[in-house]
C-alpha cells in the first residue's frame, strides 16, 4: 500500500440526492431494511450513502466502547465498521472467547443505542496491523499448511470458526431487527492469491451459518485485483488512502454497476518500532473526503479510531529479508487519539459532513474522560528470567515455539557442549531478536529487522553451556510471508557451517505473570520489575517508558504490551477504567538495560524515535558506479497508478538489478515507485521474499519514513 497525494478538481455533479439516515433518526419504525440497487445502496426504499468510521472492539476496552461510539455519532458518521480476529475469539483450537471486551453482540448493540449502524468484517485474515492477520498461530504448528487458500489443512478449520463467529452475530442483522447492515468476505484477497475454490467456501458457509445481508468484499482498485478477489453475489468495494475520483474511475471500468463504496480510506498509518511515527495532515486527506461525499460516495474511515493493540498482538510487516514490527500504540494518527480524544482531522471531516447534511442534527460530545498525572515511582528487582526456568523439553534440533504448543511470550534454547567455540556462530531463522549467552555472560545479539544472522565467536577448549533467549516481535500479516512465519529458531544452529545437535527448550509464554516466582538476580540476563502507585482519581494517564530499554509491561496483572526506547512510542496509554483506585501494581519484563528503573503516568503520549543508521540501506562512504555497456533498458514510465510492464528485449541473467531515475513528473524532487515484481524467463515471478536491498542513494528518515 502506498500514499498518493492529489489535488481535487471536481469534475462531475452528481444529481441523486442521498439521504443520510441514521438509527435514532428512524427509532420510530419498528423494522429496516436494507438492499442494493442498480448504483445505490438502499435504507428503507431510499438511497443511503454509507458515512462510516473503522474501530475495532478489541482495540478499545469495553468501558470505552460507548464513548467512542457517542463521538462516531457526534463527528456526522452514521455506521461503524469492525474486525473480529479470530486469534482473539479462539485462542486455542476449539475454545471460544465472545466474552467480555470481545462481546461484538453487546458492541453491535451499544453501537445501535447510540444511533449506527453496523458492517462486521469476520476474517477470517483481517491484516489490520494483528498478529498473523488475526489467524491463530496454532495453525502454523503443520508444517505443510498453506494459509489463506483452499489448502485441505487450513480451509476446514477456516470456516468451522466464521460458522462460530456468525453465531455470535447473526441476531444483530438488520434482518432480525439489529443494525448489521453487511458482512465482508476475508479481506483483499486480490492482492493476495485468486483461489476461487476458497473464496465461494467462504461466502457459502457465512450464507449457511445464518448470514443473509449483503456480502461485500474489499481490495485495491485495478481489474487485476478484481478478477483474482471477485466471487458471484458478492459486492465489490474499494481501498485507498488518496486519489478517489480516480480511483473510482478505475473502480467503473471493470464494475460499471452498484454502489461506490470505499471501505477503507486511509486517515493515518502505522507506526513500527524504531521508525518515525505516522503523520498525515487534514490537507492531505480532506480534498479525497469531500470529494465522496459531495458526489455520494459511500465511504469507511479506516481508522476512525484506532486504539490500542494490548499483549501480544501487535503484527509485523516483512518477508525473509527485511521485518518491521509494530508498536503497542494503534493510534494511527486517526480522527479519534489513541486515548479517545477528537483532533483536528475530527472536526474538519465534521464540517465537510455538515456541509452536505446541513439538516444534520449531531449529538454534543460526551464529557472528555479525564486525565491523571501520577508522581514518579521505583521499580525494584522482584525476579530473574533465568532463576524461573520451567522443566525443559529435549530435542536434537531447535523446535519452533508453534510446535511447542506455545503462541507468545520467550523461548530459551540451551546447548550443552564440551570443545571450543571459534568461527561463526549461525542461527537460521532467528524469529525475531535473539539474545546468546555463554556460560552466563552475554556475547552478542541478532535482530531480524537488521537481517542478522551471525556473530564471529571466539573461546577456548572447554565444558560450555550455550544459551540463545528467543523474543517473537509479532508475525507478519501481510503478504506469503505469513506461511512461514513461526516464532524462535526455525532452522538451526550452525558453528561454521556444522549444525549443533542436542537441545533443551525452556518455554516462557508469560501467561501467567502471577506465577513467577521471587529470586535473585543474575547479571546480564533478563530480570522482572515491581513497583505500585496509589491514586485517589481514577483517570486515563500515559506511563513514561524513557528510563527504560526494551521489554513488557503489565497493570495488576493485565499485559498492557511492549515498549522499546527506539521509539516512536515512548509511552503507554492506560484506560481509567484498568486502574484501581488506591493501590495499583506494576511488572515490568526487562530485557535490556534502563537507564532508571522507574515509571510516572503523564497526560499526553509522546512520540519519539531514536534514530537507527543500521536500517539506512546506505552506509556512509557508499557509491554506486554503474557501467552503461550492463544497462539492459530504458524508457519512460507513464504517470499513473497501477502495474506497468517492462519487457526487456532478451533474458538477462545476473545477481542486481539497479533502477536509476534521470526525472520526474511535475518538477517534482522524488520520483518512486511503489512496488516492482521481477519475472524470470519462463514467466513466473521471482520471490520478492528471497530478494534484499543492497543500496539506495536518497531515503528519508528525519521527516518521515521514507526507506527503501
Amino acid at each position: 500500500m502506498v500514499y498518493m497525494n492529489t489535488n481535487f478538481n471536481k469534475k462531475y455533479l452528481l444529481l441523486v440526492v442521498f439521504l443520510f439516515f441514521s438509527i435514532a433518526q428512524l427509532s420510530a419504525q419498528q423494522k429496516h431494511t436494507f438492499a442494493i440497487n442498480k448504483n445505490d445502496f438502499v435504507l428503507d426504499g431510499k438511497p443511503f450513502q454509507i458515512i462510516s468510521g473503522e474501530m475495532h472492539y478489541a482495540r478499545v476496552p469495553r468501558a470505552y466502547w460507548r464513548d467512542r461510539l457517542k463521538k462516531a455519532r457526534s463527528m456526522g458518521l452514521n455506521t461503524i465498521c469492525t474486525y473480529m480476529f479470530w486469534n482473539a475469539h479462539e485462542p486455542v483450537k476449539g475454545t471460544y472467547d465472545f466474552k467480555d471486551n470481545l462481546d461484538i453482540a453487546e458492541f453491535c448493540k451499544i453501537a445501535a443505542e447510540e444511533g449506527l449502524w453496523v458492517i462486521i468484517r469476520p476474517g477470517p485474515y483481517t491484516c489490520a496491523e494483528w498478529d498473523l492477520g488475526g489467524l491463530p498461530s496454532y495453525l502454523l504448528k503443520n508444517k505443510n499448511i498453506v494459509l489463506r487458500t483452499s489448502d485441505s489443512d487450513y480451509m476446514p478449520q477456516t470456516l468451522t470458526f466464521l460458522n462460530r463467529a456468525v453465531q455470535a452475530f447473526k441476531n444483530s442483522q438488520i434482518t432480525k431487527g439489529g443494525n448489521v447492515l453487511m458482512v465482508q468476505v476475508e479481506n483483499e484477497y486480490g492482492v493476495y492469491k485468486s483461489d476461487k475454490v476458497y473464496l465461494e467456501a467462504i461466502k457459502n458457509t457465512l450464507l449457511k451459518a445464518g448470514v443473509d445481508v449483503p456480502l461485500f468484499h474489499c481490495d485495491w482498485p485495478g481489474k487485476n485485483y478484481y478478477d483474482k478477489g471477485h466471487v458471484e453475489g458478492v459486492i465489490p468495494t474499494i481501498n485507498f488512502g488518496s486519489k478517489a475520483q480516480k480511483g473510482f474511475e478505475t473502480f467503473a471500468q471493470y464494475v460499471p454497476e452498484g454502489p461506490r463504496f470505499n471501505s477503507e480510506f486511509w486517515t493515518g498509518w502505522f507506526d513500527y518500532w524504531g521508525g518515525k511515527h505516522e503523520v498525515h495532515s487534514v490537507n492531505e486527506k480532506l480534498a479525497d473526503f469531500k470529494w465522496m461525499i459531495d458526489n455520494g460516495v459511500s465511504v469507511n474511515l479506516y481508522m476512525f479510531h484506532g486504539g490500542t493493540t494490548n499483549g501480544f498482538f501487535p503484527g509485523a510487516n516483512g518477508s525473509n529479508t527485511y521485518y518491521t514490527p509494530y508498536t503497542t500504540s494503534y493510534d494511527y494518527d486517526a480522527p479519534l487519539n489513541e486515548d479517545g480524544e477528537p483532533n483536528d482531522k475530527f472536526y474538519a471531516f465534521r464540517d465537510v459532513i455538515l456541509k452536505k447534511y446541513p439538516d444534520l442534527k449531531l449529538p454534543a460530545l460526551p464529557t472528555p474522560i479525564k486525565k491523571i498525572v501520577i508522581p514518579e515511582f521505583k521499580l525494584t528487582h522482584f525476579a530473574s528470567l533465568v532463576n524461573n526456568l520451567p522443566a525443559p523439553k529435549v530435542f536434537e534440533t531447535p523446535q519452533n515455539i508453534e510446535a511447542l504448543d506455545q503462541a507468545y511470550g520467550l523461548i530459551l534454547y540451551a546447548h550443552d557442549f564440551t570443545g571450543e567455540l571459534k568461527g561463526e556462530l549461525k542461527i537460521t531463522r532467528v524469529m525475531d531478536r535473539a539474545m546468546i549467552y555463554l556460560d552466563g555472560k552475554k556475547i552478542g545479539v541478532l535482530d531480524r529487522r537488521l537481517n542478522q544472522t551471525a556473530i564471529q565467536v571466539n573461546f577456548p577448549t572447554g565444558k560450555h553451556r550455550l544459551e540463545i533467549l528467543v523474543e517473537p516481535l509479532g508475525r507478519v500479516n501481510f503478504g506469503t510471508a505469513i506461511d512461514t512465519e513461526r516464532k524462535g529458531i526455525t532452522e538451526g544452529v550452525y558453528l561454521n557451517g556444522k549444525a549443533l545437535k542436542g537441545w533443551q527448550h525452556y518455554q516462557f509464554p508469560l501467561d501467567k505473570i502471577e506465577s513467577v516466582k521471587p529470586s535473585s538476580t543474575k547479571a546480564g540476563y533478563p530480570e522482572f520489575l515491581k513497583g505500585s502507585f496509589v491514586v485517589n482519581e481514577i483517570g486515563d494517564t500515559y506511563l513514561d517508558t524513557r528510563n527504560l530499554d526494551h521489554g513488557l509491561l503489565w497493570l495488576n496483572g493485565k499485559l498492557i504490551g511492549r515498549y522499546w526506547g527506539i521509539g516512536p512510542q515512548q509511552t503507554l496509554y492506560i484506560p481509567g477504567c484498568w486502574i484501581k483506585k488506591g493501590l495499583n501494581q506494576i511488572t515490568v519484563l526487562e530485557l535490556g538495560s534502563p537507564k532508571d528503573k522507574s515509571l510516572k503516568g503523564i497526560k499526553e503520549q509522546i512520540w519519539s524515535t531514536q534514530l537507527d543508521s543500521t536500517l539506512l540501506h546506505s552506509k556512509a562512504g557508499s557509491k554506486l558506479t554503474l557501467n552503461t555497456n550492463q544497462l539492459v533498458k530504458a524508457g519512460v514510465l507513464e504517470d499513473k497508478d497501477g502495474w506497468q510492464n517492462i519487457s526487456l528485449d532478451r533474458a538477462t541473467s545476473g545477481r542486481y538489478i539497479c533502477l536509476e531515475s534521470t526525472s520526474s513528473y511535475e518538477n517534482s524532487a522524488v520520483a518512486a515507485i511503489a512496488e516492482l515484481r521481477i519475472l524470470d524467463a519462463n514467466g513466473q515471478e521471482v520471490p520478492r521474499e528471497e530478494c534484499t536491498i543492497v543500496y539506495a542513494d536518497s531515503e528519508e528518515f528525519e521527516k518521515e519514513n521514507g526507506l527503501a
